[in-house]
């Protein structure tokens, strides 16, 4: 996905669910839990790896986990601490962001 098919997707996302995005040459996670949005590096820090090799969703059904496809890891939506897995105590990276005019802007 890239920078110009953000607008929509931030319209059409579903509640508790997350995908894959390209913003600015970066591969990120944006993830929407209970009309927040939450967005992170695409980057396992047990792996060192891209998080969704398989595509689709990470989020769990509460949209409350975000689990790494490669190693099971889970990492809390709102914070990206890692909670159960191989790196329990890690965190995914944050990226600060805006949102203006259905649109996604890194800050």
């Amino acid at each position: 996905m890239n920078d110009s098919e953000i607008g929509p997707t931030l319209l059409s996302m579903p509640d508790n669910s997350s995908q894959s995005v390209t913003l600015e040459g970066r591969s990120l996670i944006l993830a929407k839990r209970r009309g927040d949005f939450f967005l992170f590096e695409n980057n396992c820090p047990h792996a060192n790896e891209t998080m969704d090799p398989l595509g689709g969703s990470l989020s769990d059904e509460s949209g409350d986990l975000l689990r790494c496809q490669r190693h099971g890891a889970e990492f809390l939506t709102d914070t990206g601490e890692c909670v159960a897995g191989p790196c329990m105590g890690e965190s995914l990276t944050p990226i600060a962001f805006t949102i203006a005019g259905g649109q996604i802007y890194l800050d």
